[in-house]
């Protein structure tokens, strides 16, 4: 399977840094649906598809930028929907995964990996929740080495504040400037499933580096507080 997935990746061009981030960021997601997998003691096979979904859930991306130079999907396409297009209704999924029983999981899972919320109809929540915890876990990891960056010039809206502190996800229908996407960024800690998430982000000090590396501290201060004892509040459930 990694074998393919490298063509795949090879058939753009991998010298982009854009495609090379999706690349590693492909690779340490698909860890991160194993660990988490490992952790819930899926038996072999549904850690298999746990580790299929982790690897492919971004194959979209790849296509997004090379045509559009963008990951924004408002301005360009909804990277979820196409993966599951491209490799399902064409077919490509056959390159990667040959046991078509598990086709329609893994079609849900990649589809709602990047959607506010998941459908109540779909056949595995906790596919859903597995890929979509290892990706928000790998974005914000991705804040710890420089690949992302949080705005910090600009005053938070009340609105947001109020989504933040109410300990929810934040809607981008809600993200009216720079720094609003930022506490965003924040509120993806609010919407993890699994106890192994929150162990992840306390064990690698996720959320505390993110913090170190900020110019701005006093000004996020009072919100790495409510982030870190929420995270505290999980772990002890």
């Amino acid at each position: 399977m990694i074998e393919e997935f490298e063509k795949f990746v090879n058939s753009f061009d991998i010298n982009e840094k854009k495609i090379k981030l999706k690349y590693s960021h492909s690779l340490r997601v698909q860890k991160l649906c194993e660990a988490i997998a490992q952790d819930e003691k899926f038996d072999e096979h549904d850690f298999k598809v746990a580790s299929v979904v982790g690897l492919l859930h971004d194959y979209g991306r790849f296509y997004q930028w090379t045509k559009y130079k963008t990951f924004k999907d408002k301005i360009s396409i909804d990277h979820g929907d196409y993966a599951a297009s491209e490799l399902f209704e064409n077919g490509k999924i056959k390159d990667f995964y040959q046991n078509e029983d598990d086709y329609q999981i893994i079609y849900e899972a990649i589809k709602y990996h990047n959607k506010y919320e998941v459908s109540k109809n779909v056949i595995s929540k906790t596919m859903c929740d597995i890929i979509r915890d290892a990706d928000k876990l790998d974005i914000l990891y991705m804040y710890t080495i420089n690949e992302l960056k949080l705005e910090e010039d600009g005053e938070i809206s009340e609105k947001v504040k109020k989504i933040f502190y109410n300990h929810q996800l934040l809607n981008n229908k809600y993200v009216n400037s720079k720094i609003d996407k930022s506490i965003r960024t924040l509120c993806l800690v609010y919407d993890l499933n699994f106890k192994y998430s929150y162990k992840y982000l306390k064990e690698n000090k996720i959320i505390q580096n993110i913090y170190e590396i900020l110019e701005q501290k006093e000004k996020f201060k009072p919100y790495f507080d409510e982030i870190n004892k929420f995270i505290e509040s999980k772990i002890g459930d």
